[in-house]
């Protein structure tokens, strides 16, 4: 526990699940937690010492609040709407924050992020200046298949995959109305057998330090109706590659980015011996990947970015030694359990599944009697549960996330299996 902030007054906006986690590590490491938005029903108020119903993006409410309350710092957790409202209420009050907008949008926006890459020489997949209104000859002569986004959503929001010039309107129609600024971006569609590779990175005071490179499978790379993670793996089998030809590259671009605090997360695409950069986050992990490191390394990035929006030390000496990507020859694993849509009626073998040897943590998002809605797939909102799971090698992890893949079935109130994705390990070579 870190002395220099028990008892200190932390402000979180929002009261979704997404901060659930967030107010409990606070509450373990004695701060005195509070959370503020307009919906009196979010589970997050029932362990927060404190809440209130100011809504987050009233700002000049919540500079009120912080003043009367006497908070000593406010934090959010992954929700890029409340990270931009972070960053102007902590602008307004003085309180600290990892970032600004000048460093967020830099790193939010698809198109900002590309255009670094390509300055520092970082492989990204090729883009074509194309949307909806393009001529049909443009169109036609586009490298299919391609993938459409917006330049400004994260949680696989707004993205398709189009194999032909008769998809790719609707796409880049629904990609630009999920877009908050009106943008969207056309890259070639790089089919590797729906794997990904990323790399975290520490920041503190503009230096950067790497301390995780996972390796992760879509759900469903065939039909690609859900490009959404199914497994994680780490350490990657890219790293080495990583680290000689890409680490130095991506230190400088996020220098040249201006970061300077906080941690940062970049997705990317193995293929052919390469690795392209195809966007990045600079925000806490939606997967909450501190569970898989923590055990692993004995580091905690939400610890850190709660002890710096407290006016603490981003990343100390101490735990800068720890870092070890290679987690003394110990492997992490996250399993994510995908759902067909329909409302839930049974979940059978979940218990079990808790109890066996290697499971650290579940994030369960529904339960008996929720609906899993059709707009739900192909986002993270499919996702039925989150495993976080470690092991003594690859080769456990593979038989344990068998093993809890066989061993779950979630009903629909029809009697069928909702759970019908289950990951192929052979694919994780």
């Amino acid at each position: 526990m870190d002395n220099n902030i028990v008892k200190k007054r932390l402000l979180v906006l929002g009261g979704t699940k997404s901060t659930y986690d967030l107010v409990k590590v606070a509450n373990e490491m004695g701060v005195i937690t509070a959370v503020t938005d307009d919906d009196p029903s979010h589970e997050t108020r029932r362990i927060a010492r404190e809440n209130y119903l100011v809504s987050t993006a009233n700002i000049l409410a919540l500079q009120e609040l912080i003043r009367e309350k006497k908070f000593d710092g406010v934090f959010c957790g992954p929700s890029e709407f409340n990270i931009r409202n972070l960053i102007k209420v902590c602008e307004a009050t003085g309180l600290p924050c990892y970032t600004d907008m000048n460093m967020w949008n830099n790193c939010a926006n698809k198109d900002v992020f590309k255009q670094f890459c390509t300055e520092f020489g970082v492989d990204c997949p090729r883009g074509f200046p194309v949307d909806e209104f393009s001529s049909d000859k443009e169109l036609s002569c586009l490298d299919y298949p391609v993938i459409v986004k917006p330049v400004d959503r994260c949680s696989s929001i707004g993205i398709a995959v189009c194999e032909d010039k008769s998809s790719i309107r609707k796409a880049c129609h629904e990609a630009m109305e999920a877009s908050n600024c009106k943008r969207i971006i056309v890259e070639k569609y790089i089919e590797n057998q729906g794997e990904l590779f990323g790399v975290r990175y520490f920041l503190k005071d503009g230096e950067a330090y790497p301390y995780l490179m996972i390796d992760t499978y879509v759900a469903d790379p065939i039909q690609r109706i859900s490009l959404i993670s199914a497994v994680t793996l780490a350490p990657s089998k890219h790293a080495q590659y990583y680290m000689e030809n890409m680490d130095s590259k991506v230190r400088k671009m996020l220098k040249a980015m201006g970061l300077q605090n906080g941690t940062v997360f970049i997705q990317a695409l193995p293929y052919k011996g390469k690795i392209y950069f195809h966007e990045m986050g600079y925000r806490l992990s939606g997967g909450l990947i501190f569970k898989m490191i923590e055990p692993l390394m004995g580091i905690n990035d939400m610890k850190m970015m709660i002890r710096y929006a407290l006016g603490g030390e981003m990343i100390t000496e101490e735990e800068i030694k720890r870092l070890d990507m290679n987690f003394s020859g110990k492997c992490g694993a996250q399993l994510m359990i995908s759902l067909s849509a329909g409302k839930i009626s049974k979940i059978i073998g979940l218990d079990e599944a808790l109890q066996m040897s290697g499971v650290c943590d579940f994030i369960q998002y529904y339960n008996v009697g929720d609906i899993v809605e059709d707009s739900y797939i192909g986002t993270l909102q499919q996702l039925f549960g989150r495993f976080t799971l470690v092991g003594d090698s690859k080769e456990h992890l593979k038989i344990l996330i068998d093993k809890i893949q066989n061993g779950i079935s979630v009903l629909d109130d029809h009697g069928k299996e909702m759970a019908n994705m289950k990951f192929d390990m052979t694919r994780a070579r």
